[in-house]
Formats: structure tokens, C-alpha cells, sequence
């Protein structure tokens, strides 16, 4: 998957995305960090094809995104987005089997077993007849993961997975994403705000801010004070913690204050 010079903008003289060229790096983690508004989101609506450039062209596969039916398209990506659609009524199992839309032309004809390794794999076998609304919030995350992941496909996408999740179970999500680009050797493409959990998990980052590319390639070359400091304008430090790795802080800042 290739961007070549996109753009997009719903009002011309409001762009959310300028003239942005980079290459997906195929089978490996790839996130995209930024400041809140900086486009984050909007670029990964172009990458899924929800929205269409209005400059320029995005490739899939060497063929223009533009091409592809929308059953073509979602053969290829599966999107786990922030906001889900309900399901209070559904267990599991049967949010699961909507992943397998596109290889059934009846959704009846999608059987347990045929759906059975991809709760596994998000470890929710045990969960499977159980109602959506009765999970955790770490769980319901699983369930929409297990759903992009039974429509098998080359480029998973997912746009802040770990919203709304306590500490725990977003270390958990990051956790089992990783493991699941690492098992499947899928493209994973994350948008993130959190710079930590970049750290963590990513094997390439996109630095963005306004809509514009800043700086790309691996998180030791796009992770660095200065660059954060500039890009979310705010000062930060790197810190280097034993068993652990690298962590960025931000160092308070205080301004007006008499300690007289």
C-alpha cells in the first residue's frame, strides 16, 4: 500500500490531509502518531478507502484504491474503528460471523466452526455465547478484533483501539495485537496518540502533524526529543528504564509561579 502526494479536504480551504507520499511497510506494525487534529484518523479513512483523496492516489496492491469494489476492498482490509455499531442483542459468536460477509452470500450459512479460530485466537472461545453487552471493555475490543480478523485480511487497521480501556487491559490489547501481527505476518497499521505505547509495539511510525508528514521510519528514528517536542508542542525527555526501554516523559512546565 503506497500514498502518492494525497490530499483531502471536504472544504477547499480547509485541508486535513497535504500532500502526503509514504509507503505502507508490508508485514509489520506501522502506527501513526500525532497531536489530537492532526489528521490521524482522516488518513486512515483513506487508507480503508472510506474517503477518497482529492489529490493525488493511494495503491493497493500497485492498483489504484479508487479501482477496487467495495467487496474487493474488504477482502483486503478490515477496519477496527473508535465508534462500533450495536449489538445488544447478539452474542459473540454471531458478531464474529459478520467478518465472514464476504465469503457468503447468506450470513446464515456462516457455521460456529467456521468462526471458532478467530475467537481463539483473541482468546474468547470461552466467551463465544455470551452477549457483547456483558464483556468488559477490554473484551468488546477482542470481539471487534475477532470480527476484522474472519474476513481475513492482508491489512488490519485500527484507529485508537485503546480508547476508553484502563491501563490494564490497553496493555493487554497491545499486547495481543502485537502477537497477532507476529503469528499472521498481517500489516497492521494503528493510530495511536498515546507515544509509549508506539514504542512498544511499532516496527515503523508515521509522525504527523496538521496533516502533513513530519517524519517516517522506525520508532528509534521518529522517536526523539526534539522532533516530539516540535511536533506535539509541548518539551518532552527520553528516558531509558531498566527491563523496560526507552519512555518519553513530558517535563512539567510552570510558569507564573512565586515559591516565596
Amino acid at each position: 500500500m503506497e500514498l502518492k502526494h494525497v490530499s483531502f479536504a471536504y472544504t477547499p480551504d480547509h485541508p486535513l490531509v497535504k500532500d502526503f507520499t509514504a509507503q505502507v511497510p508490508e508485514g509489520q506494525i506501522l502506527t501513526i502518531l500525532g497531536p489530537n487534529g492532526a489528521g490521524k484518523s482522516t488518513l486512515l479513512n483513506l487508507l480503508d478507502g472510506q474517503l477518497m483523496p482529492s489529490e493525488g492516489e493511494i495503491l493497493l496492491a500497485d492498483k489504484p484504491s479508487a479501482d477496487y469494489s467495495l467487496k474487493d476492498r474488504t477482502a483486503q482490509i478490515a477496519v477496527v474503528s473508535q465508534q462500533h455499531q450495536t449489538y445488544d442483542d447478539m452474542t459473540v459468536r454471531e458478531i464474529v460471523k459478520i467478518g465472514r460477509r464476504p465469503f457468503h452470500g447468506l450470513l446464515d450459512t456462516v457455521t460456529d466452526a467456521e468462526v471458532a479460530p478467530f475467537l481463539d485466537q483473541v482468546q474468547l472461545t470461552a466467551y463465544a455465547d455470551r452477549a457483547l453487552t456483558s464483556l468488559s471493555g477490554g473484551q468488546q475490543q477482542r470481539v471487534w478484533i475477532a470480527m476484522a480478523l474472519a474476513q481475513e485480511p492482508n491489512y488490519l487497521l485500527l484507529d485508537e483501539p485503546t480508547t476508553y480501556l484502563d491501563i490494564r487491559y490497553q496493555g493487554e490489547l497491545m499486547a495481543l495485537i502485537k502477537q497477532l501481527q507476529q503469528d499472521q505476518s498481517m500489516t497492521v497499521i494503528l493510530v495511536l496518540h498515546d507515544i509509549n505505547q508506539a514504542l512498544q509495539v511499532s516496527d515503523a511510525v508515521w509522525l504527523i502533524k496538521n496533516g502533513a508528514l513530519v517524519q517516517a521510519g522506525t520508532p528509534q528514528d521518529v522517536i526523539n526529543e526534539q522532533l516530539l517536542s516540535d511536533v506535539f508542542e509541548m518539551t518532552v525527555r527520553i528516558v531509558d528504564l531498566p527491563d523496560y526501554g526507552r519512555y518519553v516523559i513530558q517535563v512539567p512546565e510552570v510558569v507564573g509561579q512565586d515559591f516565596d
